[in-house]
């Protein structure tokens, strides 16, 4: 007879559950990720385009890929949004369900083509968090798990009061991770960890300056991306 092992066990005790159990009208998923970039004023076009091609590359890094794939047979749902000032935030890629590596691979094309929306006068993160909540709230997925990445080259300094935006998305079961860059701003890792991140288990990753963006965020995802009971 074969027997699982105890993780094994778990991630399938999950899976039926959440099959029996979906919301009504949405996909199952492990997780739903929305990766939130920073388009303020603060972000040139060299830095925009560094960001793209880092989200790009990790989702051709074999090891991501294979994080995919060990998601299955739910998978993951992620969108790509752009956010600056209180009502600027764009969905440039919509919550896209990846199912396997091949998925994976297709999704970083897309993202490849990203181009820039706004150049926001504010580094409002509160309203990106927001945006991203609501964007969780009202796909067609639902996940084990809901996930805010918010990726930024500087401190909060928008309108929209942050402590609320990240009490919000606690209460409505969304863990938020940061992805610092800090180009200038060598205390932003400090400023992400006290005043952005939220939840159990979140985590930044910073990057050092924006060529180090692709590295923090494959070694994000890489986080992020585990199997459920994980």
């Amino acid at each position: 007879m074969c027997r699982l092992s105890r993780g094994e066990a778990s991630r399938v005790a999950l899976f039926l559950l959440f099959m029996i159990n979906p919301a009504c009208g949405q996909t199952p998923v492990a997780i739903e990720l929305v990766l939130a970039m920073d388009c303020s004023a603060s972000i040139d076009s060299r830095e925009f385009r560094l960001q793209v091609e880092g989200l790009q590359a990790a989702f051709r890094d074999p090891e991501v890929l294979q994080a995919v794939d060990n998601l299955q047979p739910f998978g993951v749902a992620i969108a790509v949004t752009q956010w600056g000032a209180a009502g600027e935030t764009h969905v440039t890629v919509p919550f896209t369900h990846l199912a396997n590596a091949r998925d994976a691979k297709a999704f970083g094309f897309r993202i490849g083509l990203i181009q820039r929306w706004i150049r926001a006068s504010e580094t409002s993160i509160a309203t990106g968090i927001n945006d991203a909540r609501v964007s969780i709230a009202s796909n067609a997925f639902e996940g084990q798990r809901k996930v805010i990445d918010v990726s930024g080259d500087g401190q909060d300094n928008g309108a929209v009061d942050l402590e609320a935006a990240r009490l919000a998305a606690k209460a409505s079961g969304i863990v938020i991770n940061g992805l610092p860059i800090s180009a200038e701003d060598k205390t932003l890792a400090a400023y992400y960890a006290q005043h952005v991140i939220m939840g159990a288990d979140s985590f930044t990753e910073p990057a050092t300056g924006f060529n180090d963006f692709a590295r923090a965020m494959k070694q994000k995802l890489l986080r992020e991306l585990r199997p459920l009971g994980s």
